[in-house]
């Protein structure tokens, strides 16, 4: 079971996985490219946070494993 987080923007972004449901996960900041997708490894709710690179706007949702996050702005983070 997974996380799927895409970047559907522009701009990479900073990408932030809780690991509520993995403690062996890994739950640092990671920089996600423009396009880009990749998944953590969680079985349970998770948060999923983003942040720009200087740390001044920061957005998220709570979703549960076997879903897919796409960061499309700040105003626009979806999950299904």
């Amino acid at each position: 079971m997974s996380i799927i987080v895409s970047n559907a923007s522009s701009s990479s972004i900073q990408v932030f996985v809780s690991k509520y449901s993995n403690s062996k996960g890994d739950d640092s900041w990671f920089t996600l490219a423009a396009g880009a997708r990749d998944s953590w490894d969680r079985s349970g709710w998770e948060l999923v946070a983003f942040k720009n690179d200087i740390d001044s706007v920061r957005g998220g949702v709570y979703t549960p494993a076997n879903t897919t996050v796409t960061f499309h702005d700040f105003n626009n983070i979806t999950h299904a």
